[in-house]
């Protein structure tokens, strides 16, 4: 049975008058249990400087990438492509930076993509970090996809996971999505706000080099994973933070 226009009516100013309802949430904010355990430092952001190697060694994009789908869509956090990369992460008082290149296939191949870096740059007033993770603020973005809304922003999360590797997860924030008060058939009256959707992908990348200063060309999907321990946040008694 179809709701009555006024109780449309009452949803649409209730909606109006908190702003917006309680968005819908697809996927989880926080890495994937099967990830790993997260290293969380005891004050501010994780350490996440490194360089690591994509493909994901597990969740989204560890896999087969559909080939009308481009990886990290709108180049947040940093530029990515289905094939082999390195993916370098600087880090300092002021902000991070996110560089990307594709990764080298065959001895002695010369190509201008496994020398030249993508480059993405986050101050440090564009990010907060809480629960051990470092979040960094959705922003509007355009996309080849439909998402059902006016549009959508996109941001991201990280996390330093104690094995060393790095939980990337970015979600997509579907704004501006409507729902007719009334709909009989292929006919449909008015309109009302619907609430955003939140929509969370992560991948887990495994970490190479420390980052310190920029690695070689490599193949990144094939390279031998280093990690080291003292990038693990430390307590005073010695015992990696939980």
């Amino acid at each position: 049975m179809t709701p009555p226009l006024g109780h449309h009516f009452a949803v649409a100013a209730t909606c109006a008058l908190l702003v917006a309802c309680k968005a819908e949430v697809s996927g989880s904010p926080t890495p994937p249990a099967e990830f790993g355990a997260v290293s969380k430092p005891l004050l501010g952001c994780p350490t996440v400087q490194g360089v690591y190697a994509w493909p994901p060694a597990a969740g989204t994009y560890s896999e087969h990438i559909a080939t009308n789908r481009e990886p990290w869509e709108g180049g947040i956090p940093v530029p990515a492509r289905r094939g082999a990369m390195q993916i370098w992460v600087t880090q300092s008082m002021t902000g991070m930076v996110f560089r990307s290149r594709s990764a080298r296939r065959l001895a002695g191949l010369r190509d201008r993509s496994l020398k030249e870096w993508s480059y993405a740059e986050y101050p440090r007033s564009s990010y907060s970090c809480i629960r051990g993770l470092l979040e960094v603020k959705a922003v509007d973005v355009e996309t080849t996809e439909d998402y059902g809304g006016a549009g959508i922003r996109r941001g991201f999360k990280l996390a330093t996971l104690k094995d060393g590797s790095l939980a990337v997860g970015v979600n997509t924030v579907v704004h501006g999505r409507t729902s007719p008060i009334f709909g009989w058939g292929d006919v449909s009256v008015g309109s009302i706000p619907m609430p955003d959707r939140i929509i969370w992908r992560w991948s887990k990348l495994s970490r190479l080099e420390s980052g310190d200063q920029e690695p070689a060309p490599v193949n990144a999907a094939l390279a031998p994973a280093r990690i080291a321990e003292s990038t693990r946040p430390v307590e005073a008694d010695g015992r990696t933070a939980d």
